[in-house]
């Protein structure tokens, strides 16, 4: 079976590996406030548990909100970030199970929506990318596997231009913006910066309410920066 770090098992990549994002972020499938699960055994070297709400202006490891470390049995290090606040449930020093809840999906410290943000170093303190742990299959038995177990074995991929509705979400990007005009920087990559075409942006990536005003332009050109701008 697929290993799986939500505890609903409907994991979906919002965000995949690449060299300015070693790592993935995740949320459930369907949207919930679910349980965060240890990839693997280990001891927990940190965690960060009395963070409240978003700060865009965060820097080092506050970005990370409350966040859970573990120095796994292999010899791997897991970072689960952006917890909610009140939810972390392990300790520092302490050595957790597989599967033990962590705490759940929230939006804390640098996060745009509630996801969770996974990294992954080696023995070696290089970063790597998480996928390849969620997709390593678990031997439980030499049976045969019926067709239920089968369908199980389903890898989970960072895939959205396959037609599926989890999968088929596209982004804008403009990384190479610099200044601090939404309508500039979607003009700086031929898209549409109309009013109307900015609300429909607003409203997919929850900036509730969109009149136009600073706060919800700088949330949205933040996004825009960081290719994390859900495109309507």
């Amino acid at each position: 079976m697929t290993t799986h770090v939500l505890e609903s098992m409907n994991e979906v990549v919002t965000n995949n590996y690449d060299k300015d994002h070693q790592a993935i972020d995740i949320v459930a499938a369907d949207k919930t406030e679910t349980n965060i699960i240890a990839l693997e055994s280990g001891i927990v070297t940190k965690a960060v548990k009395n963070v409240k709400g978003t700060n865009h202006k965060s820097k080092g490891l506050a970005t990370y909100g409350n966040y859970v470390k573990i120095k796994q049995n292999d010899g791997k290090t897991a970072l689960y970030a952006h917890m909610k606040y009140g939810s972390v449930r392990v300790n520092e020093g302490t050595y957790i199970e597989k599967g033990t809840v962590l705490g759940t999906i929230g939006e804390t410290g640098n996060a745009y929506g509630k996801h969770l943000h996974l990294e992954i170093q080696n023995q070696n303190n290089n970063k790597e990318n998480p996928l390849d742990t969620l997709n390593k299959k678990q031997i439980n038995s030499d049976k045969p596997k019926t067709q239920k177990q089968k369908t199980q074995n389903t890898k989970i991929s960072y895939t959205p231009n396959k037609q599926s509705k989890q999968s088929q979400i596209a982004y804008l990007h403009a990384g190479n913006y610099h200044h601090g005009s939404i309508v500039d920087a979607l003009k700086s990559i031929n898209s549409d910066s109309s009013y109307n075409y900015r609300k429909k942006l607003a409203q997919i990536n929850g900036i509730n309410n969109y009149t136009g005003s600073y706060s919800q332009n700088v949330k949205m050109l933040s996004l825009l920066k960081q290719g994390k701008l859900k495109k309507a």
